[in-house]
Formats: structure tokens, sequence, C-alpha cells
């Protein structure tokens, strides 16, 4: 029975639930210095309101920008593969009601504060100087970079609506041209 009603849900969704990417990375830029590779990028930010109505409902958000040196290889289209390194940094983006603000945490700097929900939006809409550490020795290679809400950390009520594929919490991987 509870099989026949999520079935139900699923369908009585509408399409644009399904459409599209939520996030988009552009504008990839990456610089050697010594040991990593500093990746930068532009983020195009989708499905706002979503966003903006689970923080209003108390809910903190972890939004984490991941970066992988890839090998190219002939299997280079398989996840994983090929990948020598990985780093991702992480914020928590929460709304404080009794304040009227949203903070943006990063791990060991103080939080910043915007009053409006715009503000928040700037930040949140460029990744700048994402370290990446290239394995020594390593080959020629290419920068990946994806952006997305971490859905495991979210309510289990929400997270069961994210899983079952009604949000596309997460940009495509967007890699650089193959470096040296």
């Amino acid at each position: 029975m509870a099989l026949g009603i999520l079935l139900a849900c699923l369908v009585a969704q509408p399409a644009t639930a399904w459409a599209g990417d939520t996030f988009h990375v552009e504008h990839l830029q990456v610089k050697p210095q010594g040991e990593t590779m500093s990746v930068s990028a532009q983020v195009v930010l989708g499905k706002l309101s979503l966003l903006k109505e689970i923080l209003d409902q108390g809910v903190t958000l972890r939004w984490v920008a991941e970066a992988e040196w890839r090998e190219p290889a002939p299997f280079d289209f398989l996840p994983g593969v090929g990948v020598r390194s990985r780093v991702e940094r992480v914020w928590r983006l929460h709304y404080y009601p009794l304040t009227n603000q949203y903070a943006l945490l990063d791990d060991g700097q103080e939080p910043q504060l915007f009053i409006h929900w715009s503000d928040l939006l700037a930040p949140l809409s460029e990744v700048r100087d994402l370290r990446l550490p290239v394995p020594h020795g390593a080959p020629r290679g290419a920068v990946a970079l994806r952006v997305y809400v971490d859905v495991d950390a979210l309510p289990l009520p929400l997270r069961l609506r994210a899983l079952l594929g009604h949000w596309k919490l997460e940009s495509e991987w967007t890699s650089s041209a193959v470096l040296p």
C-alpha cells in the first residue's frame, strides 16, 4: 500500500520538477601554484525559491564545492576512474528568524551574515581559490569541479523527497582542458 502511495506521488509531480540542473559551473579557471592547483569558477544558481523555502523553515543546508584532478585515460568517462586527487570545501547555510538574517558559515572562519536573501547568493555564485593538491609525479590531467547541496545532511523527510528525484541539487562535473 505504501508503495502504491509513493508511486502515485511520483506520477503526480509536474515535469518541471525533473527538468534541468539546479546549478551549473561556468568559466572554470585553473592556475598552478606549486604543488597545488588554484580552482575558481562562476556558478549559475537555479531553484532558488526551493532553497530559500528550505532555509526559511529552519533547515541548515550544506553547500559543497568539490574538485578532482583526473588523468586523461581511455576510460575517463567512468566516474572515479583516473582520479588522483580530490578536495572539497563545505559551507553551511542557515537562516536566523529572530534577527531575520541568513548566515554563511565556513569551518574555521567567522560566519558571514546577510540581511537579504539576494546578498547571500553572491558568495554562492562563485568558487574562489579552492586549492587542489596535485600528486607528486602525476601525469598530465584535467581539473573537474562541481557544486551541490549535501542531500545526506537534510532532515529525513526532505532527504527522501530529494533522493526520490524530485530535486536535482547538484551540478554536472565541469572539466578544464588537459593540463601539463
